[in-house]
């Protein structure tokens, strides 16, 4: 698929890794979504996390590494990049803390937590996190399989996240064969709005779905309903329509390897959606004039320099409590899986 560059970019600043310069001997970590707290602070949230010296992480040793982690990040300027954060630790503050625990049977060494993304409701954060199974003989990029999605729960301030069980006993309120919805939420009128994806053996070229829950209602998996008809580019008069039931029927867009973000953009007037094309070494826009769409296809937003022939990237998202003049200028970060840390770039709008 050709794309073109969007129009809608006037200028994109690369502003390079963030979080290195840290005093709990973080060196890679990838995921870096952010959700807003009611205190006027960040959460922000990690997956795979590594301490000390590494490589890549293509083939690396996961079993002694944090599958998810978390920090503290004050609302500042980050047009020079975020300088002010306090990861989340062990008593002792010498180690970053895993949020989301095992559970038993599960193990380290064949299972990972990948905490995604969130929202506060009340005193309460909520986490959507996948469980996968992975092989460790083999890279995690190419074989991870995701079991599900699940959901944890947490008071703020004190992040001791507990895992809500679904209507069936497990821990996955959506299993490996449905969206993994809770890889963005948003809150938007009455509803809390979560985004999920069905991903291809590829790993490469998810599609996107939407579901809906009021705020209160979130620790109800019966409560949640699932667009399952919407407007398309083709068919743009139509009306959407929720169902209690998920059906794969309501597609807004495709080509996302599963992690992206979505955001209402004052200065454009429409819903945006920044994310990776596939894992190509692309950044894309897409614009609907409402959640449901209908979407436009992607458009470049950015293209980073490939580091290594065999590099991936993935997490592509866009984190808009710290967009400044309107939405004109945004922030968005990345991963490399070269060099798996969090990459941010600014994006001013035309």
């Amino acid at each position: 698929m050709s794309l073109q560059d969007s129009p809608l970019v006037a200028s994109v600043r690369d502003l390079g890794v963030q979080f290195a310069d840290n005093d709990v001997g973080i060196t890679g970590q990838d995921a870096v979504s952010s959700v807003r707290l009611s205190d006027g602070t960040t959460f922000w949230i990690f997956g795979d996390t590594i301490e000390g010296p590494f490589d890549s992480i293509r083939g690396f040793e996961l079993t002694e590494v944090l599958s998810n982690t978390g920090a503290i990040v004050p609302m500042q300027d980050i047009s020079n990049g975020v300088r002010e954060f306090r990861y989340l630790t062990d008593p002792q503050g010498t180690r970053a803390r895993q949020l989301i625990n095992f559970l038993p049977p599960e193990h380290k060494a064949t299972q990972r937590l990948w905490a995604i993304h969130g929202t506060q409701v009340a005193d309460q954060l909520y986490l959507y996190y996948h469980r996968i199974t992975m092989d460790p003989e083999r890279d995690v990029f190419e074989t991870f399989q995701l079991d599900g999605m699940g959901v944890a729960r947490a008071a703020v301030p004190d992040y001791q996240f507990e895992r809500l069980p679904a209507l069936d006993g497990s821990q996955e309120w959506w299993k490996g064969d449905e969206p993994g919805f809770g890889v963005w939420v948003q809150r938007h009128d009455e509803h809390l709005y979560l985004w999920g994806s069905i991903q291809p053996e590829s790993k490469s070229a998810g599609d996107m779905y939407l579901a809906r829950v009021r705020p209160d209602d979130i620790e109800d998996l019966a409560a949640y309903s699932y667009l399952v008809e919407a407007p398309t580019r083709a068919r743009p008069d139509v009306t959407p329509r929720w169902s209690p039931t998920f059906a794969p029927t309501a597609c807004l867009f495709d080509d996302v390897p599963n992690e992206m973000s979505s955001s209402w953009n004052e200065h454009l007037g429409a819903f945006i959606s920044l994310t990776t094309f596939r894992r190509d070494n692309v950044l894309v826009i897409r614009t609907a004039p409402e959640l449901t769409g209908p979407w436009s296809e992607p458009q470049v937003v950015y293209r980073p320099e490939r580091t290594r022939p065999e590099s991936l990237y993935n997490a592509g998202k866009e984190h808009p409590e710290f967009a400044r003049e309107g939405g004109k200028v945004t922030y968005m970060t990345f991963i490399d899986s070269s060099v798996y840390r969090p990459h941010l770039i600014e994006i001013t709008l035309a």
